[in-house]
């Protein structure tokens, strides 16, 4: 594991943000509103993502695994941190345990949303097996990202002890 992060920007009263960083279209925008309010997103990757210009910055660098960054962000996070990830499964775990998770389009993952999330994907991998193909995901736009910034914005804003 390499860890670039600058732990000056921990505190028990201000969540930490985390993002799965390994496919995730809205690093710029994540650090843009992070600096708005204070904050060094700690951007968690394996290390093919790995480059020099990243070691100023606060990512950590894991082994290459499937779920590798998974499992570092669910043993790392406390209550009211704050995710970004795509992945859902993650998603329906950190919101148990009391985090906000926040998909790059701009969708706050609540703790409600999990057995919706859990059917939809048992249905998806269900048709990917019977047709042995699944259209993927719409392209993603500029509305995505500005709907992005302005959902985290509010989850920040709403923080105690933010600026």
């Amino acid at each position: 594991m390499i860890d670039c992060r600058n732990t000056n920007t921990m505190s028990n009263n201000i969540p930490i943000l985390w993002v799965d960083a390994d496919s995730c279209p809205v690093q710029e925008e994540i650090m843009q509103v992070g600096s708005s309010y204070g904050i060094a997103p700690r951007f968690i990757a394996t290390v093919n993502h790995y480059s020099i210009d990243k070691e100023k910055q606060n990512w950590t660098f894991l082994d290459h695994g499937s779920q590798n960054v998974d499992l570092y962000i669910m043993n790392h996070v406390k209550k009211n941190d704050i995710v970004i990830t795509q992945d859902l499964s993650l998603a329906v775990l950190l919101t148990a345990k009391g985090v906000y998770v926040l998909t790059p389009r701009g969708t706050l993952v609540k703790e409600e949303d999990a057995n919706t999330i859990m059917q939809n994907k048992h249905i998806r991998q269900q048709t990917m097996k019977k047709n042995k193909k699944w259209k993927g995901p719409s392209s993603f736009s500029d509305k995505d990202r500005e709907k992005f910034q302005t959902t985290l914005q509010k989850i920040l804003s709403e923080h105690e002890g933010i600026q």
